[in-house]
């Protein structure tokens, strides 16, 4: 007697679909894990390829993936493109040149067009000419960013990784990453080309810099800084800049006793570390901590008197929140006997000496406020 035949069951039938549903729906969810958290000009659509090197560690492919996705036909004529960086930015290296150079002959104190410039030298491996032109922008403009940024990819591909730090510090001071998008994949690239390095070869300090800056774009780029720069302390490489990089990835990770810690360790190896004072300084400011607050200004003042960067912050903590413009004018005075041109110090000299006015209103002009003016090219 022939056994009766048996219909599938409603599991058997739709067990492979619900897998594969089930399966597409976890790979959905690891690539927007991996992905969601990426700024923009990581994730472009018309260079899948890039990002796909980006995510698996080959940062030296992917920078240059990046770059050629940028390229295509030249969208805007020379008079709305006068420093060549948007032909440059397409591919069209020799009109981007042609540009740049156009307009230098007309106007020679130019910023725009030498960073064009020094952009081409890096693209076309020309290293100690794209150092001498971001040495002569910055100058010009201590703090242009873009300069300071491929300045510091220049000054790292020739070996000068102290320089290279020092220029990095400098621009990440100012919570910026400049104007042009190439600036991203020309740092993503020398990330990519230190860390292919034999491990005894790679600069520790200035590749915890490198993914600090990444980490802008991407966060889990944190994790690489702060190993990275535990590295390079226990390396003895440039510990003061590297705890510095520690404790500010820490700050932006929420985690900020271990942060305090870290800046606290790098003025401890560096007294003069200027950056973790202005922190300390700032964190002693959230706290409502004068003392502290004014005791680490004065000495970031003390460890950098020539920078106009720090003064707005020390103006902040003597005349606002302390009411002392005598002790500024005083610093300010400082500063201008070790550089008369800074412009920066002479604005807060006369704010303070405004302050400290005698009851009839007239000022109390030093000898050096009264040259001031005619330094500006202002009128008495």
């Amino acid at each position: 007697m022939a056994e009766p035949s048996s219909s599938p069951s409603p599991w058997a039938r739709f067990r492979l679909p619900i897998i594969v549903a089930v399966g597409l729906a976890l790979l959905w969810l690891i690539g927007y894990w991996r992905i969601h958290p990426l700024d923009g000009r990581l994730v472009q659509i018309s260079r899948p390829g890039a990002l796909v090197l980006y995510l698996t560690g080959n940062y030296r492919n992917a920078a240059r993936a990046y770059r050629i996705g940028q390229q295509g036909q030249i969208e805007l004529r020379y008079a709305d493109d006068p420093s060549g960086f948007w032909a440059l930015r397409a591919g069209h290296q020799h009109e981007a040149e042609r540009r740049a150079k156009t307009t230098l002959a007309l106007v020679p104190t130019a910023i725009e067009p030498q960073i064009t410039l020094g952009e081409l030298a890096l693209e076309r491996t020309q290293t100690s000419e794209a150092m001498r032109i971001f040495t002569a922008v910055l100058r010009w403009q201590p703090d242009h960013l873009d300069a300071l940024y491929l300045g510091a990819v220049a000054m790292a591909r020739a070996g000068e990784t102290e320089s290279a730090i020092q220029s990095l510090n400098r621009a990440l001071r100012a919570s910026s990453v400049g104007e042009r998008d190439t600036t991203l994949y020309r740092i993503l690239e020398l990330t990519g080309e230190l860390r292919g390095r034999p491990a005894h070869q790679q600069p520790l300090c200035l590749l915890a810099h490198l993914h600090r800056y990444l980490r802008i774009f991407d966060e889990r780029q944190g994790l690489a800084a702060m190993d990275y720069a535990r590295r390079a302390v226990d390396a003895g490489d440039r510990p003061a800049e590297a705890l510095l990089t520690l404790g500010v990835v820490h700050y932006k990770r929420g985690e900020y006793q271990a942060a305090r810690r870290a800046m606290r360790q790098a003025i401890a190896a560096d007294p003069r570390q200027v950056d973790a004072l202005r922190w300390l300084a700032s964190e002693a400011a959230a706290v409502g901590d004068l003392l502290t607050q004014y005791q680490m200004m004065t000495r970031v003042f003390e460890a950098a008197p020539l920078d106009p960067f720090y003064l707005p912050d020390l103006e902040r903590v003597l005349v606002k929140n302390l009411g002392d413009p005598l002790r500024m004018a005083t610093l300010m005075e400082r500063a201008l006997a070790l550089d008369p041109a800074n412009t920066e110090a002479q604005a807060q000299l006369k704010k303070a000496l405004a302050l400290l006015a005698a009851p009839d209103g007239t000022p109390r002009r030093s000898p050096r406020l009264a040259a001031l003016p005619a330094r500006r090219g202002e009128t008495k």
